[in-house]
């Protein structure tokens, strides 16, 4: 199924798109809960399209909120990612610390390595039953 809904204006309330897309730019930009220049605007038609990166949901959610209702925008499409700021080196250090804990193997055996985001565990285990099990 295939639907064609156009959304038609007034026409005291028409603008255009070099103008909406500036309207847009601007309220984002007096947003303090969105990141300085981090979402770009294109608007065709006033349909406004939103792309950028943002660390929470909730810089997204006010981005939208801030151009939803300008004048002239017909619509919105949110194409903003979420890339959460990740601490590696805290997130290694967590995961050396719950092995530290464990009853399983010796942790020691264990190294954990951060890069790019991605954490590597590397070394080798014991395998464990209830006939080795540690007393």
């Amino acid at each position: 199924m295939a639907e064609e809904i156009e959304v038609r204006l007034s026409s005291g309330v028409k603008c255009g798109d070099d103008k909406i897309a500036a309207a847009a730019l601007d309220r984002i930009s007096w947003d303090v809960s969105v990141p300085r220049d981090a979402i770009q605007v294109k608007v065709e038609k006033g349909w406004v399209t939103l792309t950028g990166k943002v660390y929470w949901r909730y810089q997204k959610d006010f981005a939208v909120q801030d151009v939803r209702g300008l004048r002239g925008v017909v619509g919105v499409t949110d194409q903003i990612t979420i890339k959460p700021q990740v601490n590696a080196s805290n997130i290694s250090h967590e995961i050396m610390r719950a092995l530290h804990r464990s009853w399983f193997f010796d942790p020691k055996t264990i190294t954990v390595t951060a890069h790019d985001g991605k954490i590597r565990l590397t070394g080798t285990v014991r395998y464990c039953t209830t006939a080795n099990w540690p007393n």
